[in-house]
């Protein structure tokens, strides 16, 4: 009963924090793009913080929970904060599915695990509005370099590899992540991390 009242709790909570984003972009009329990225970020975070305090059949219920939620939602426009951004992407259906797929390829590693969500949830992020922001045509080139500099730091503090794996690891998942369309990378830079971390 105590894991079923938590659960509940963090999806109330965590779906009252989405519903007060979605409120701002409509009655503030806050951009999509940064709603999006704020909520991806959150979500991140959110997706942690679950697997640290639930047990394994209930983090993966509420992921899979997320994911039916989130296909309805696409079909019928129920978050625009989410969804009404003028590029083309699925980000937010494969973000969920990215993370069942990281927790199963993670096999009981929970800092593999957090190490792979934080790159997909930091680096990614921060890239995007790096490329948001520039006006360049190399603005590509410029997001990709912070998202691997972002990526370096996350194994640095996260992960108990030598420096040299951490530059080569950094490297592949931004070339991973720079060649995912679509959106994605929210399902292959953290799978691409994991195995990455466990190959190392």
């Amino acid at each position: 009963m105590d894991t079923f009242l938590l659960a509940v709790g963090l999806s109330a909570l965590y779906l009252a924090v989405v519903l007060l984003i979605e409120l701002a972009r409509r009655k503030l009329d806050v951009s999509s793009d940064i709603t999006r990225r704020v909520i991806h970020i959150f979500s991140g975070l959110y997706t942690i913080l679950d697997f640290v305090l639930l047990p394994t059949t209930w983090f993966i219920a509420l992921i899979t929970i997320s994911l039916v939620v989130m296909f309805f939602s696409q079909r019928n426009g129920w978050f625009t904060s989410i969804h009404s951004v003028a590029r083309k992407t699925y980000g937010e259906l494969f973000l969920p599915v990215g993370t069942l797929l990281t927790f199963f390829i993670c096999n009981n590693k929970p800092e593999i695990f957090i190490a792979s969500i934080l790159v997909m949830t930091f680096a990614d992020s921060l890239a995007g509005i790096t490329s948001d922001l520039l006006r360049k045509p190399s603005k590509v080139l410029q997001g990709s370099l912070v998202f691997f500099l972002v990526a370096v730091l996350i194994l640095t503090l996260h992960s108990s590899l030598e420096f040299g794996h951490i530059l080569l690891a950094a490297l592949v998942v931004t070339l991973v992540e720079r060649f995912s369309p679509l959106g994605t990378d929210n399902a292959t830079v953290p799978v691409a991390t994991a195995l990455l971390l466990l190959a190392f």
